[in-house]
């Protein structure tokens, strides 16, 4: 199983682009048209899922949310990743997505939504009842959650 498709939403210098991953993909082009800004957003779900990160420290050792948004994200403010997991049969198996925005006085990320499908039916949608009764869970996704990885 891979990564078989990548979609950004206002990433950097993205305004939205989708990318379509083969097994061996190459990223060629001139300087300053994104190609490490493509790979970065795959580190960025690497620095979610890493012990002692999570959703705050990936986007503070980007510079924070406002380094992270497109300068031209005007009308939407929300950051989102997504990706599709498959392999050549079936190139979307699983999709997980997130998006983000910032909140409060501090501008720190909260969540605006996170998704994980399987097969195309729903296995994780947020936010749920108890991120509205309790807001603070949307500073972390659902992998940094202590209640859902108990």
């Amino acid at each position: 199983m891979r990564i078989t498709r990548l979609k950004l939403q206002n990433w950097r210098n993205f305004k939205r682009v989708e990318v379509r991953l083969s097994q061996r993909s190459f990223f060629v082009g001139p300087n300053a048209s994104g190609k490490s800004n493509l790979l970065d957003a795959l580190r960025f779900l690497r620095d979610i899922v890493a012990v002692g990160g999570g959703l705050q420290e990936a986007v503070g050792r980007r510079g924070g949310l406002s380094e992270l948004r497109c300068l031209s994200a005007k009308s939407n403010p929300n950051v989102a990743i997504q990706i599709d997991l498959g392999d050549d049969a079936n190139s979307i198996q699983w999709t997980y997505s997130v998006e983000f925005n910032a909140h409060g006085k501090a501008r720190s990320p909260r969540l605006t939504s996170e998704n994980v499908s399987q097969d195309g039916k729903s296995v994780l949608k947020r936010p749920d009842l108890d991120d509205r009764t309790d807001p603070e869970r949307l500073s972390q996704t659902a992998l940094e959650q202590v209640n859902f990885n108990k």
